[in-house]
């Protein structure tokens, strides 16, 4: 009996061996290139694979799991559907030397990051496998490695056919070198994350002498979230579904309740656009702080960015904020109340950068509407602005004559 359990038990085992072999070396058949820049992070995401059970588990549930996307939202839905580990590996393989292009009235920089996050849309396993240890250290050294990659010289190709897209305006601009095609940036992510050579000509402030305006903190899809908080626990809620933590959000700031019946605005960067954020109201900041959180695993990426185009629109999927790469600021603007700022960096940003000042204050800073906060480096960001009770009713955006409220597409431009 003892020998025949002994058989039986090396045969299992040789059988776990085996399996455990067949996918490292279905793995090792994927070669990662040696000057891959992010070649450090896929062979931990390798190596965890195939030593660590629960996250194997996470990995391989999530691609059982996947979700097809509503008709027509994505030629050929969702890109996960019927693959395995195995295909995940070229994925990140690709995507961390992956430059994005600009095209016509459009642009693919968003082609990886809305890709990951279908890797966990309506999926909890997907979610889980990159939002808990090791998938999140894993992850996290990836957006890091790659973010090395976009600052480095390497990263400059794409760049000089950016700057002949008209929607980039790169009149406006400091080029370090105008007469080059690539207008002398470093690497993509000094070209991201360029500066105006004279904002107040180019995104003056709406008579900045008064202080009940509000202004956009940068250049942005601007939405309501249309339900007010209703109560500590959080919520913001659109369209009925969605909740957003505001407790979670601010990471339990001495303020957080002040917000609490309040209303607010999301304000979604798209990558071709000015990264700065400034202060959409002026007074003095009270209290600033960086949060880590996830870089990847938006459930409802679907709401979220739908195929027309209105990113952040009502019903879109705010929930996941609460546990993305975030920071804020309270401004308090004295007879209005206290405003929050919140800049969340979305899929892979891990680059939520606050101006120094505000970071080393002591005390209060005062600041003007339209002074600069902090900026953003590639991909996709958010500011989401939130108010006291009773001093923004936020169902809809007030422009002014003359003021921007779309752009045509360059493809008609003849």
């Amino acid at each position: 009996m003892k020998n025949s359990f002994r058989i039986l038990a090396s045969v299992f085992l040789f059988m776990v061996l085996l399996s455990i072999s067949t996918i490292s070396t279905a793995a090792a058949k994927i070669s990662i290139p040696d000057d891959c820049p992010c070649k450090g992070s896929i062979t931990n995401l390798i190596d965890a694979y195939n030593s660590d059970k629960v996250f194997k588990v996470h990995i391989d549930e999530a691609f059982k799991n996947m979700q097809p996307v509503p008709e027509g939202y994505r030629k050929g839905g969702n890109p996960w559907i019927g693959k395995s580990f195995a295909d995940l590996i070229p994925f990140f393989v690709e995507w961390s030397s992956f430059l994005p292009e600009a095209k016509g009235s459009e642009d693919n920089a968003l082609k990886y990051i809305e890709q990951m996050d279908l890797f966990a849309y309506k999926n909890p396993f997907g979610r889980v496998a990159f939002q808990t240890s090791p998938g999140v250290e894993i992850f996290n050294r990836f957006a890091t490695e790659r973010g090395e990659f976009l600052s480095s010289k390497a990263s400059i190709k794409k760049v000089a056919k950016w700057l002949a897209d008209p929607r980039i305006e790169k009149e406006e601009y400091v080029l370090p070198d105008p007469t080059a095609a690539d207008g002398g940036f470093k690497s993509y992510n000094d070209f991201f994350s360029r500066k105006f050579k004279d904002i107040s000509k180019v995104r003056p402030q709406t008579m900045p002498d008064r202080d009940y305006i509000i202004s956009s903190p940068t250049d942005a899809t601007v939405n309501s979230i249309p339900a007010k908080i209703v109560d500590g626990t959080t919520k913001f809620r659109t369209k009925g579904t969605q909740e957003l933590n505001i407790k979670e959000l601010l990471e339990g700031s001495r303020y957080w309740k002040k917000f609490v019946g309040g209303t607010a605005l999301s304000c979604v960067l798209m990558p071709n656009t000015y990264h700065y954020y400034h202060a959409p109201v002026g007074g003095q900041v009270l209290e600033t702080r960086l949060v880590d959180g996830a870089l990847i695993g938006m459930e409802e990426f679907v709401k979220f960015a739908p195929a027309h185009g209105n990113v952040g629109a009502p019903g879109a999927s705010f929930g996941a904020f609460e546990s993305y790469a975030r920071g804020y600021f309270i401004i308090d603007t004295g007879k209005y109340g206290l405003v929050g700022v919140i800049p969340v960096g979305l899929s892979t940003v891990g680059s939520v950068v606050f101006e120094d000042k505000f970071l080393k204050a002591d005390g209060p800073v005062a600041i003007k509407r339209g002074d600069e906060l902090g900026h953003f480096l590639y991909g996709g960001s958010l500011v989401i602005l939130v108010f006291e009770p009773g001093q923004y009713g936020s169902d809809a955006i007030k422009v002014r004559l003359g003021n921007q409220i779309g752009i045509f597409d360059t493809s008609s431009n003849k």
